[in-house]
């Protein structure tokens, strides 16, 4: 049984309301919703749903109705927020995701700090309610992966927290790198910045996939347009995807999740970028072994040209969120780096088991990753030194004495 996949047809945009409206059109039982959503620490609040026509299609129409409000809320309080809530592990994982997206694209918009963004429109209740609320529905549905429709790109303005600027908003903009879009035509704002970051967040790939067809919900927007306004949510199961022979080759198909080498799992990490013109090559050698001892996952270093011409490197780390900021800091006071960059980014990665394995050339350090062997090339290659052969000689020989070691568990 192939896994639950969501597509998105979104030929008048995308906004959080419409998505949830939407997924609930799908199936998504609405009291328990509100059950969830109610662990949300907000000031009294109402759901609206209803069911409306659209350019004469009926869809479904979800509105939160709460209380006023006059403070702005900053990325950690409304990550606390979605903490305390005790959502479930993958909606809260997903709303977190898609508030720390958001915050990184109007940090950007803004030219400040990540910690200095102040949430207005996207802050306020009804928007973390819409984030949430769609979290817990794609849990709630057992969705495994979300395609998309190209984009509609408008035109015009929208008045905001920040006075009239035109649309797509710049923090959503930000958001939509990497995804088609196209002119549709129409004016003001299709695509909100709540739509673009749980489409970033949810992974969303915009491709047509191949899937057998259970449920379509259709959520309504707000505005009256020329075309009916509302968002498509087809539910259903992936199939397998077979390419179309050519060349006389056979034809290929995809295994499914559960048939995946060594069940493919997925995290998140924070990647950090520093640009660094004026270190020597012995400083920069000095930090990514600090780096790496402390617990970054990977780094490195990029060639790159900066401004007057100047060759330069780009410090590169992957760390676990934990411990980002005790690694900032290491490079703050090991580098001559000012100033550093950060993103969370979703990884799938196999899973890992190291083993000291006996060869002939002594014990042994092997890393076995799903199908993958890789002998640690420190211990290989003092064991070459020791038996005085090449270093690929005795890598061969320890990769096929480890083959046969997990052969022989098997």
């Amino acid at each position: 049984m192939g896994e639950k996949i969501l597509y998105l047809d979104t030929p008048s945009g995308l906004s959080g309301d419409m998505l949830l409206a939407a997924l609930c059109d799908c199936g998504v039982d609405e009291s328990l919703l509100q059950q969830r959503l109610a662990g949300l620490e907000l000031p009294g609040w109402q759901m609206h749903s209803r069911a409306v026509q659209k350019n004469g299609l009926a869809a479904h129409k979800i509105d939160f109705i709460c209380a006023d409000e006059h403070s702005h809320r900053h990325l950690p309080q409304i990550r606390s927020m979605i903490e305390q809530a005790k959502l479930p592990p993958r909606a809260e994982k997903l709303a977190c995701r898609a508030f720390t997206l958001l915050a990184e694209a109007e940090a950007e918009a803004h030219g400040c700090d990540i910690a200095e963004v102040h949430f207005h429109e996207v802050g306020a209740a009804d928007a973390i309610l819409d984030i949430c609320g769609v979290a817990i529905a794609l849990d709630m549905l057992d969705i495994a992966r979300v395609y998309c429709s190209p984009l509609p790109l408008s035109g015009g303005f929208v008045e905001c927290a920040h006075g009239r600027i035109p649309v797509p908003a710049p923090a959503t903009l930000n958001l939509l790198r990497g995804y088609s879009l196209y002119d549709s035509g129409l004016t003001g704002e299709l695509i909100t910045p709540t739509g673009a970051a749980l489409l970033k967040a949810m992974d969303a790939l915009q491709q047509k996939p191949a899937f057998s067809l259970h449920r379509v919900g259709l959520g309504a927007g707000n505005r009256d347009l020329p075309i009916a306004n509302v968002l498509r949510a087809l539910l259903g199961l992936a199939q397998p995807v077979c390419a179309m022979p050519q060349d006389g080759l056979t034809q290929t198909s995809l295994p499914d999740k559960e048939n995946l080498p060594g069940n493919i799992q997925r995290d998140e990490v924070d990647i950090i970028t520093c640009n660094i013109d004026d270190s020597s090559g012995e400083a920069l050698a000095h930090l990514l072994p600090l780096l790496l001892r402390a617990g970054a996952l990977d780094a490195c270093y990029l060639p790159l040209t900066m401004k007057k011409d100047r060759p330069a490197w780009q410090l590169q780390v992957i760390t676990p969120p934990a411990l980002t900021e005790p690694l900032a800091a290491l490079i703050f006071a090991e580098s001559s780096g000012i100033g550093l960059r950060l993103r969370r980014e979703s990884r799938l990665l196999l899973p890992r088991q190291n083993k000291c394995i006996a060869t002939a050339y002594g014990d042994i350090n092997v890393k076995f990753c799903g199908n993958n062997i890789a002998p640690e090339y420190g211990d290989v290659a003092q064991a070459a030194a020791a038996a005085g052969l090449p270093f690929k000689e005795v890598y061969r020989q320890v990769l096929c004495e480890a083959a046969q070691n997990k052969e022989d568990e098997a």
